[in-house]
């Protein structure tokens, strides 16, 4: 549930049609919560004591190959845009293929290579070191990643016309964001571990209901302090690495990520956003990549010119309705006639192996 509300805000904050307010709450945590999600997943499956090398070949299948897949299909679309619909430049195409090609991540794709990088080097590290260095390292290493970014800004921002150039700091760029990221999935995981602690101490006095009451009241109290330090924070940008204030930024994210875990963990699974969670991957590569968000921002228009009088929360939801429906129907085709796509095996070889 956590991760279908997190898609749905994904979404909402490519939008150019929302309030400033909103693009800067929204930038406060959802690109986090994705990273804490992950690392709550490794607790459940305890995949520190597990082998390293079969984890990481896990990972790479369910996340470098749906990268390699949609960083493929988008190179497709990138040409029928440069040669057909011309509304693209060849220097567009070319930095665009260059980001894919060195795992920079074209667009929104970004994401996949810093997961599966953030997720390999915290099980590194779970494995190596005791926890009592694993837990202040993440964050220093955070710490200095993003104060080596600040400085390769400076030199970004003086060679922005150089292709050559901006492309080398971009590669920087994947295993600083990535250190970044890394400190989200370990706090997910240790999380994870103390609250299960915690649980099991509890269980005796404490009731289901009063539980899931208790963790309701936490979720939404943690949610209005994030609120409060987005907004002294601003529009923060973790694939760009723009994080403002530092501290701020860890404090409303976290704030932000556990509000929404704790809210989903009291309330009953709704299927329809369990739906769009578990297929997070194929909404995130499609909505906008695939202009499923210009079709709906096209339809909200057209629904505009209809009605003169319609308020502005009927745009966004006509685009938001229009967004999940194409997505609903991108993911039952590639779940269907095209898994492979998202690294698992093939409905024939599936079928072979059963029989």
């Amino acid at each position: 549930m956590a991760k279908g509300i997190g898609i749905f805000f994904v979404a909402l904050g490519h939008m150019e049609d929302i309030a400033t307010g909103t693009r800067v709450w929204i930038s406060s945590f959802h690109m986090p919560l994705f990273f804490i999600i992950s690392g709550i997943l490794m607790a459940v499956k305890d995949e520190p004591s597990k082998d390293l090398k079969e984890t990481v070949t896990k990972k790479f299948r369910g996340i470098i190959i749906p990268y390699l897949w949609f960083s493929l299909s988008y190179f497709v679309i990138d040409i029928l845009n440069l040669n057909v619909i011309q509304n693209i430049d060849l220097r567009t195409f070319i930095v665009d293929t260059i980001d894919s090609v060195t795992f920079y991540g074209m667009s929104v794709l970004w994401f996949l290579p810093a997961l599966f990088l953030a997720s390999v080097g915290f099980l590194y590290l779970k494995k190596r070191f005791p926890d009592k260095f694993v837990i202040p390292g993440i964050f220093v290493i955070a710490a200095v990643s993003y104060a080596i970014k600040l400085q390769f800004a400076k030199l970004y921002a003086a060679n922005e016309e150089s292709i050559l150039i901006t492309s080398l700091i971009n590669i920087v760029y994947i295993f600083l964001r990535a250190a970044i990221a890394q400190s989200f999935v370990g706090s997910g995981y240790y999380v994870k571990r103390l609250f299960d602690r915690q649980t099991v101490r509890r269980a005796a006095i404490t009731s289901f209901t009063e539980s899931a009451a208790g963790e309701l009241i936490i979720g939404i109290i943690l949610l209005a302090v994030n609120m409060a330090l987005a907004q002294q924070n601003g529009c923060a940008d973790l694939r760009n690495i723009i994080l403002n204030n530092m501290f701020i930024y860890y404090l409303a994210a976290f704030f932000g990520c556990f509000g929404i875990i704790l809210i989903c963990k009291s309330l009953p699974p709704v299927k329809l956003i369990t739906y769009y969670g578990r297929n997070s991957i194929i909404v995130m590569a499609c909505h906008v990549n695939y202009y499923f968000l210009y079709a709906g921002i096209r339809l909200a228009w057209l629904v505009d010119s209809v009605n003169k009088h319609a308020k502005h929360y009927v745009f966004v939801a006509v685009v938001m309705i229009t967004v999940f429906a194409l997505s609903a129907a991108a993911i039952e085709v590639i779940n269907r006639f095209f898994p492979f796509v998202l690294g698992k095996k093939t409905i024939s070889a599936s079928r072979i192996r059963n029989v």
